[in-house]
């Protein structure tokens, strides 16, 4: 009896329906300008909603962090916009496969 429960057990958790699994990607932003960058945003290209990935920590001209986009989709290809201390900004309209580089770098 108790190898047919343990078998009917197994059984459901094989059938239970898997779940969707959001892809988290990282890179490096690489700050190759003078200016120091207080915000970066990107959004999937084929819809959803814009993160911040800096958190409120600058990153100075020079300087590079490893930043993670975890915003529950599997996306790799997305927009980002930079924004640099004064309110200027940087807006790359170009598309950026996260899933294919593990580098950003931002130059004058």
């Amino acid at each position: 009896m108790r190898t047919i429960l343990s078998l009917f057990a197994a059984s459901a958790v094989f059938a239970a329906p898997l779940a969707a699994s959001a892809e988290t990607l990282s890179f490096t932003l690489e700050n190759k300008t003078s200016n120091m960058v207080v915000q970066v945003h990107v959004s999937p290209v084929d819809g959803g909603k814009s993160v911040e990935l800096l958190r409120k920590k600058g990153l100075y001209g020079g300087k590079s962090r490893q930043l993670t986009i975890d915003d529950g989709t599997d996306a790799c290809v997305y927009r980002i916009r930079v924004v640099f201390e004064g309110d200027s900004y940087y807006d790359l309209r170009d598309k950026v496969d996260f899933c294919e580089t593990g580098s950003y770098t931002i130059a004058e």
